[in-house]
């Protein structure tokens, strides 16, 4: 603390406070020309940087899209199992559509799957029989096959169906 009759000193606690105070009263704040600098830098920052997160979305809805076709691949297996019934997939360039037969002889859709924008299947590489399959009451595929995912920038996800009901991305 500080000695009795020094207000101002070194020794004073507000001496501190005072002094950043009056440095701060002195600053004119920023000139317009540094505040150029400043934009210009954000500005070739961000131009660098965009074309890279772009492209990160992009690869980003091919890989959720290959997970959730792989996922409702492996939830018609095991509905197919649990009912006793087949559970057919179909596909179309936008979306696709799980369905099965109820014991009534009904066809109640499971799920209807719309793919990300960027995102489409590719019918002419996707090599199921008539653009579908289907899981049997045992677990296997009826046409094994591939379902091929691609996005804008050409890029692909096959998700294979083995001969024995094995589903994996490639």
């Amino acid at each position: 603390s500080g000695r009795p009759g020094c207000l101002g000193c070194i020794g004073d606690p507000s001496f501190f406070v005072r002094r950043s105070w009056e440095a701060m009263k002195k600053t004119d704040g920023f000139s317009l020309m540094k505040l150029m600098v400043v934009l210009a830098i954000v500005a070739v920052v961000s131009a660098i940087v965009a074309p890279n997160v772009i492209s990160w979305r992009s690869n980003a809805q091919l890989r959720g899209a290959a997970g959730n076709l792989k996922g409702d691949f492996e939830l018609s297996k095991a509905k197919a199992i649990r009912e006793r019934s087949p559970v057919t997939i179909t596909f179309t360039t936008t979306h696709y559509r799980v369905t099965f037969t109820e014991k009534d002889g009904n066809l109640k859709t499971l799920r209807k799957r719309k793919l990300p924008g960027d995102v489409k299947v590719d019918l002419d590489q996707t090599n199921f029989d008539g653009e579908k399959t289907a899981f049997d009451a045992r677990g296997l595929p009826n046409d094994f096959g591939r379902a091929v995912l691609v996005n804008k920038k050409g890029q692909q996800k096959d998700i294979i169906v083995s001969r024995l009901g094995r589903i994996r991305i490639e």
